[in-house]
């Protein structure tokens, strides 16, 4: 799943947007969250995913070329973000892996201080010089 979200993560950011992305250690605190849940092959697994508020403020230049966020663009950028990023996901495991993937509502998080889900597994992220974190945990 890690090589899956990796590819899938690159796609949007470099290849569509023109972001270069690198591995990151921490995210920090204060940050963005959306959730979405993935269904593989009747096994449901919930993606999370955080963002800092100037990594949304990158995200909004290079999807709607605005630089100024209000609370409603964080909303619908973090959703729009994570169903861009699973949705490439679930394409990605139905060409390499075969099988039933369906995709769930992304759901806003809002702002978040500690997240107390145990992730399975997460990725950090940084673009330019700002970071975002993708992690899931198996239902």
């Amino acid at each position: 799943m890690r090589a899956i979200i990796d590819s899938a993560v690159k796609f949007l950011c470099t290849k569509t947007l023109g972001f270069d992305v690198v591995s990151a250690k921490s995210l920090g605190s204060g940050f963005y969250g959306s959730s979405i849940p993935l269904y593989a092959n009747g096994v449901e697994y919930h993606f999370y995913l955080f963002f800092k508020h100037d990594t949304l403020k990158n995200f909004a230049v290079a999807l709607m070329g605005v630089d100024e966020l209000m609370d409603a663009d964080l909303d619908d950028l973090s959703r729009e973000i994570a169903n861009q990023i699973i949705g490439k996901a679930k394409i990605l495991l139905s060409e390499t892996e075969g099988g039933e993937y369906a995709l769930g509502t992304p759901e806003f998080l809002g702002e978040v201080k500690n997240f107390s889900v145990k992730l399975d597994e997460k990725l950090l992220y940084k673009m330019k010089n700002r970071t975002f974190q993708i992690g899931y945990k198996k239902a």
